[in-house]
Order: structure tokens, then C-alpha cells, then sequence
């Protein structure tokens, strides 16, 4: 055998030695000890459940708006004459806020005016001529008849060679130059209406461009249209303006509301609520809390992924608010029965809740969000959650590991419904011995 061994060559012998060396170390190795293992349990805070009839809160970002908000153009070719309101002055209807040379629409004006005189006076001679005409007009067939009579007489005599033949040329030229005179002024007497027609058209004309003229005249003159505040001024003195040119803008201040997108899942509540007049609004707005009554909802979805816009307006009078001014509502929707008040660490995800059973372990409900509501400072959510009774253990510590048959260590929220020691009695004072 150690021939047989000795014959190996000395790599493979080592090779082999530690090969056994390592299998006998592993079948002689001494067991380790055990040691029982504990489980592991978090210690988390909880509530005790309580579903009552609870009024949702949603906070709503809107904006202030106005809906009657102005820009004034020019309407004519001026110069800047006079502005005498700055951007955030506040003006009532017909208050000057701009004026504009008015020399050029007085001019145009006052051609107007001239145009408009010529063409009565035109419609007054086309009256006048027509009076004429039909008393000319006997005259010239008095005139035809005359040089009809005074040819035939001559044509007789001619025949018994007692006129000359230039004599009743003469006749026949006088007989027909009376005939032209009367077909021309029976034309004029026919086409009395029609020249009649053409003047009064004429001074219509004349007549509407003098409106025009002095409308342009008034309009040098840009008054407010309603009670307002300035928010910009376009424009300075001396600056020369064309139609269509931003001068000035407003709004009106007296009518502000506020636009606020409400999401989707809130809409059913709120148009129910709107109906029924049962819904309410706040905003803080300079260290003052104000009223807000919800009028109305937009008629159309300008982003439909996020919900519809609702019109708010403040009761009890405007404040004086800044156009397009970023303000938070607080919107109480209706009563619903059934609703947990519960702090958002209590929520996991966006639809459930764990539930601490008898044995100390997680157990999963599922939930949906309604609101919010307001308890003194704090803001706790509004769930439905229909498979948790009431005086149930809610976790409200948030666990990223939390699966169900978790087991924890659970405490009360100190101060909550759960907390049992703001519940003991205090000790009643030792009787006095007789």
C-alpha cells in the first residue's frame, strides 16, 4: 500500500491529502448551539374606530376673477392727449380715463356735417325742379300743339302756292323741336320718383356718416363702462394710437368671484348639495375669514382628467381682492353616515387601513377616501371603510412593511379615544374615621 502510494506523483498526493482532511473536518465538526428565536413585534400607535355621520371638508385652489372685465381699444387714429387714472385706481361708470386729440375727429366731423348740408340742399332743388317741370310741361304742349296747328295751316297754303317751301321748312323744324322739348320734360316729370329716391339716399348717407363722424368724436374720449379698478394702462400722453389698439383695461370690482377646480370624485356630493342648499364655504383671505356661497359650476371641462370649475362668490360683501389672487376654500360637503376621522399616517396607499386584532396582528380594510376634516388644528381624513365596526383597533403608525398577520406591539394614541388612562376616575378621598 505506501508502495502504491509512494508511485503517486506529488501534486495529486497533496491534492488528495487535503481533500480528506477537509471531509474528516466536516464529519468530526462540533454542533453549534441553538438559541430559541423571539418574534419580532413593532410597536405602533392606534385608535379605537368610530363611525358616525360626519360633514366632509375638500380643500379647493381657485383664483379671484371678475366677470365683467374690460380691455378698451382705440377706435380712431389719435395722439395720446391726457390720462388721468394710473393702474390700480378705481373709477365709477363715465369717469375719464383717457383722452384723445379730438382734432382730426373734428375735422372729420365738420366734413360730414358739410356733406350731409349739400345733400338736403340737393334734395331740396330735386323738389323744387320737379314743381317746375309740371308746370312747364303745360307749356310745352301748349307750345306742341301751337307748331302742330301752324304746320298744318302752312302745309294748306303751300298746296294753293301761297307760302314759300322755306317757310314750311321752318314749320316742320319748329313742330319738331317742340316735340323735343316736350318728350325731354315729360322724362324729367316721370323720373321725379326716381331722382327723388336717389337724394334721399344721398342725404341717408350723408346723414350716417355725420353719426359716425361724431361718434368717433365721443370716442377721443375713453370713460369707464362700470364701476371698476384700473389693472393696466397700455398707453402714454403724446403716444399716437390706431383702431384696434389696447389702451386701457378694468374690471369690475364689485362682482369678484372665485374660480376653483373640483375633483371628479367630489362632483356627485356637491351637485347633490347644490341642489339641495346644503353645502358651505370659507376662505382666509388677509387674516380674515370669509364666507363663500358656491353658485354655480362651469358649463364647460377646460382639463377633463382633473374635474369641473366651480363659480364661488363672497357673502356679506366683496373684499378688495386683486384679480387673478391664488386663494384656498375650504368646502363643507353634506353630512354622510358612517364616516372615520382618522389621521392620514392611519392610511396606507390611497384605499386601505390595518386593523390590530385580538392576537396583536394586522389586518387589512379596505377604504375610500370622502374628505377632510378639521378638528380644532389638526386635519384628519374622512374613510368609508364598511367592514370596520365600531370600537375596533386602527393602526395610525405608518409602516412601510406593514402585510397582513403582521404581529406589533400596539399603544394608544395618548389623548385619543383609545387612551384609558384619561378615562380612570380619580381616587375618592379616605373616609374620616368617627
Amino acid at each position: 500500500m505506501r508502495e502504491r502510494l509512494q508511485q503517486i506523483p506529488p501534486i495529486p498526493r497533496v491534492i488528495l491529502g487535503t481533500v480528506a482532511a477537509i471531509v474528516l473536518l466536516a464529519i468530526f465538526k462540533p454542533s453549534a448551539p441553538t438559541q430559541d428565536v423571539s418574534e419580532h413585534s413593532d410597536r405602533v400607535r392606534y385608535v379605537l374606530a368610530e363611525p358616525a355621520a360626519r360633514a366632509p371638508q375638500v380643500q379647493l385652489f381657485g383664483r379671484v376673477q371678475s366677470p365683467r372685465a374690460a380691455s378698451l381699444t382705440a377706435v380712431v387714429t389719435a395722439n395720446v392727449s391726457e390720462i388721468p387714472v394710473r393702474a390700480g385706481n378705481r373709477v365709477s361708470q363715465g369717469d375719464l380715463m383717457i383722452q384723445l386729440d379730438d382734432t382730426e375727429a373734428a375735422l372729420a366731423r365738420d366734413r360730414a356735417r358739410a356733406s350731409r348740408d349739400e345733400a338736403q340742399a340737393q334734395l331740396q332743388t330735386t323738389r323744387l325742379r320737379y314743381d317746375s317741370d309740371k308746370q312747364n310741361l303745360v307749356l310745352e304742349k301748349k307750345l306742341a300743339s301751337l307748331a302742330a296747328d301752324n304746320l298744318e295751316r302752312l302745309q294748306s297754303l303751300r298746296g294753293k302756292n301761297l307760302v314759300s317751301q322755306t317757310q314750311l321748312d321752318q314749320a316742320e323744324e319748329a313742330k319738331a323741336r317742340a316735340d323735343l322739348s316736350l318728350a325731354q320734360r315729360q322724362l324729367s316729370v316721370s323720373d321725379f320718383r326716381n331722382e327723388l329716391a336717389r337724394m334721399e339716399a344721398r342725404l341717408a348717407s350723408a346723414e350716417a356718416q355725420l353719426q359716425q363722424a361724431e361718434l368717433d368724436l365721443g370716442r377721443t374720449r375713453v370713460e369707464a363702462p362700470f364701476d371698476g379698478t384700473v389693472t393696466n394702462v397700455a398707453v402714454a400722453p403724446g403716444e399716437r394710437v390706431r383702431p384696434g389698439e389696447p389702451l386701457i383695461s378694468l374690471f369690475a370690482d364689485t362682482e369678484l368671484e372665485v374660480r376653483a377646480q373640483i375633483p371628479d370624485r367630489h362632483l356627485p356630493a356637491i351637485r347633490n348639495g347644490l341642489m339641495q342648499g346644503d353645502l358651505s364655504a370659507s376662505t382666509q383671505l388677509e387674516g380674515q375669514t370669509l364666507a363663500l356661497n358656491l353658485k354655480r359650476l362651469a358649463g364647460d371641462a377646460v382639463d377633463a382628467r382633473g374635474g369641473i370649475d366651480g363659480l364661488f362668490e363672497f357673502v356679506g360683501g366683496v373684499p378688495a381682492a386683486a384679480l387673478g389672487r391664488p386663494i384656498t376654500i375650504t368646502l363643507t360637503l353634506p353630512k354622510q353616515e358612517n364616516l372615520l376621522a382618522l389621521p392620514a399616517t392611519a392610511l396606507h396607499g390611497l384605499n386601505r387601513l390595518y386593523r390590530i386584532d385580538d392576537d396583536n396582528r394586522l389586518q387589512r380594510v379596505d377604504t375610500e377616501i370622502v374628505g377632510e376634516s378639521m378638528q380644532g388644528t389638526q386635519s384628519l381624513l374622512l374613510l368609508h371603510a364598511p367592514d370596520l365596526k365600531g370600537g375596533e383597533r386602527v393602526m395610525t403608525t405608518q409602516l412601510p412593511q406593514a402585510i397582513v398577520g403582521l404581529p406589533v406591539d400596539p399603544q394608544p394614541v395618548p389623548g385619543s379615544n383609545a387612551d384609558t388612562e384619561q378615562e380612570k376616575p380619580q381616587d375618592a378621598p379616605e373616609a374620616n374615621g368617627e
